[in-house]
Order: structure tokens, then C-alpha cells, then sequence
């Protein structure tokens, strides 16, 4: 009822404030106005929706290769790291104890315990572990996802998703240059 009685006075205020603007302006701001705002409101909404879906879509792509990489591994042993491999993913192999016997990106031995990362440790107690980082100094999230092998060793695969602002600017360039 009170929500009910502060949308009402909230409504004839505005009412009333629109009535008096569009008495001592035309419509034409109040058009401008309105189609700007309807804009900004429906690229909110497609940005919000296409982010939930990309970010589902980067933890398929990544479970899949995961269990492809892992495939390898298993077949191969470690040496399959060394191949050239599908996707600009990053890659690395976990030992029991949390020591990095393999990254494609940085080199194992200056690279610090990852026992503790939620992923890792998930991976180890149920099999298969998922996380989401965020870095606020590049806008983007990096998505992983691990997977225990057979020996006991965890395959972690890595990718990166931009945040929700930075598609909101990518999406917003193209209309300006239609604006102007």
C-alpha cells in the first residue's frame, strides 16, 4: 500500500513537471529526450543478456577443450603440452601438492603454489572445479576451468571474458558514428 501511494505521488509529479516543460518548450527535446533514453535502455538490456550468454558460452568452450587437452595428456603424458595446440587458452598443469609442473604463458619454476586457488582445489576434492577472477585493472574476467586427471594432477584452462562496461563501450562506438 505505501509503495503503492509513493508510485502515485511520484507519477503526478513527474505528470506535472512534464506538463509544464512541454508548456514552455516543444516536443521536440522531449522526443529527443525519450528515443535517447529508450536507446540507452535497450542496449543495457541486449549487453546484460549477451553477457550471460558469452560467459556460459567461454565455460562450454573451455570445458570442452579441457577435456580435450586432458585427452591428450592422458595418452601422451606431458609431452603433449609441448604440441601446438588448438585456441589462445592458457594452459596449466597442477601437481598433487599444487606445484606448476606446466604453463604455456609463464614459466613453471617463478610461479607460486596455486594448492589454494578455488578452481584447483575444487578440481582435486570433486573432480572438476570452475572460477571467475576479475581484474579490475584490465576490465576484463578470466574464466577457469579444472579438471583432475587420472594421476591426480589437475589441468586448469583459462580464458579471458570482457566485463559488462567495456561491451557497453564496444556496442556504444558504433551507434555514435551512426549519430553523427
Amino acid at each position: 500500500l505505501v509503495a503503492m501511494v509513493i508510485s502515485f505521488v511520484l507519477g503526478y509529479i513527474v505528470i506535472i513537471g512534464f506538463l509544464k516543460f512541454v508548456s514552455n518548450f516543444s516536443y521536440k527535446a522531449f522526443a529527443i529526450y525519450r528515443i535517447g533514453l529508450a536507446v540507452v535502455v535497450a542496449l543495457l538490456l541486449i549487453v546484460g543478456v549477451l553477457h550471460g550468454y558469452f560467459q556460459d558460452s567461454v565455460l562450454a568452450d573451455l570445458t570442452i577443450r579441457t577435456a580435450y587437452i586432458a585427452h591428450g595428456i592422458e595418452n601422451e603424458g606431458i609431452v603433449y603440452l609441448e604440441e601446438d595446440l588448438p585456441g589462445g587458452c592458457r594452459i596449466t598443469l597442477v601437481d598433487t601438492d599444487g606445484t606448476v609442473l606446466y604453463d604455456n604463458r609463464e614459466d613453471p619454476a617463478q610461479m607460486e603454489n596455486h594448492a589454494d586457488r578455488e578452481e584447483i582445489h575444487e578440481a582435486a576434492m570433486l573432480g572438476q572445479g570452475r572460477a571467475v577472477r576479475h581484474s579490475d585493472t584490465l576490465s576484463e574476467k578470466t574464466i577457469y576451468y579444472a579438471l583432475r586427471l587420472s594421476d591426480g594432477t589437475i589441468l586448469r584452462v583459462s580464458d579471458t571474458e570482457y566485463s559488462v562496461w567495456r561491451l557497453v563501450i564496444q556496442a556504444m562506438q558504433p551507434m555514435a558514428l551512426v549519430l553523427v
